[in-house]
């Protein structure tokens, strides 16, 4: 039955994300049919996220029971955007903010926003200045889960 309001639901939608948000949760619910793969990270899926986007993205991976005793703060000064960001990981989650006041971090990392996409999908980090402990960075991306390209929509 709920297939059936979903695909109503999909069918009267003006909205294209709501059209196929309901439309795959009722192909979902109605077969054994996996929806398409969505691969969130292809170089160019990444590249068009906004720093902000990035670190968001980032924030949903964090394993919260992993990572609830994890204390530690990154600033990431982006050289290219001239830009500061911080990421807090604290009580299982992570905090973005943009601009912050100053105060001390475990780890400062200047880098450029490529140089930040090279690290979080895994490449080494190679040229990028820091103060503070690269152990921090290794901390950070132990507690994240891998992204699921097959995730359900609206089953558990």
């Amino acid at each position: 039955m709920l297939a059936e309001v979903y695909t109503r639901l999909g069918h009267g939608a003006e909205n294209g994300t709501w059209r196929n948000y309901y439309l795959v949760g009722a192909l979902e619910l109605t077969s054994d049919l996996v929806p398409a793969n969505l691969d969130t990270t292809s170089p160019e899926m990444i590249e068009a996220l906004t720093v902000e986007q990035v670190f968001d993205s980032l924030a949903i991976r964090v394993d919260g029971p992993k990572a609830w005793k994890e204390s530690l703060a990154v600033d990431w000064r982006l050289t290219d955007l001239n830009q500061i960001h911080r990421t807090t990981l604290s009580n299982g989650a992570l905090i973005h903010q943009a601009d912050p006041p100053p105060q001390p971090v475990d780890l400062t990392l200047t880098l450029t926003k490529q140089h930040l996409l090279g690290l979080l999908t895994g490449r080494p980090a190679d040229g990028i200045e820091h103060e503070g402990d690269m152990n921090a960075l290794r901390r950070l991306t132990a507690v994240l889960e891998d992204p699921d390209p097959a995730f359900a929509i609206v089953t558990p």
